[in-house]
């Protein structure tokens, strides 16, 4: 009886292992940049500032993943760059970049706790 319990809580345990490290390479949906609502913001007068901001965005924060080129989304008055970032052990996601070309647009009701 002893040998059958044992035997279970190792087959437990390799199993909750397995699903764990599958786990650890998938970014938290709630880290910046992983919605709209938690868009990066990025202050750039032109094209060039904002390609250059992304790419060092994403080196920072994920430095093996593949990245496509960033295509930009009007929603309102608000400018997003949007990329699409894969690595080969984790799914792919999209990360949401907010342009703004100066300090002086207004940020709404984001100010407090606006990531960047």
């Amino acid at each position: 009886m002893k040998t059958i319990r044992s035997t279970f809580i190792l087959v437990m345990l390799l199993g909750a292992a397995g699903l764990a490290s599958a786990q650890v390479n998938m970014p938290n949906p709630q880290l910046p940049g992983g919605s709209m609502e938690t868009a990066v913001r990025l202050i750039a007068s032109n094209d060039l500032m904002v390609d250059r901001q992304i790419k060092r965005w994403l080196r920072t924060h994920y430095p093996d993943w593949d990245a496509d080129p960033h295509e930009y989304m009007q929603f309102g008055d608000e400018r997003y760059a949007v990329v699409y970032i894969r690595s080969s052990n984790s799914p792919g996601r999209r990360v949401y970049f907010r342009v703004k070309s100066s300090m002086a647009e207004n940020d709404d009701d984001r100010g407090i706790g606006f990531p960047q």
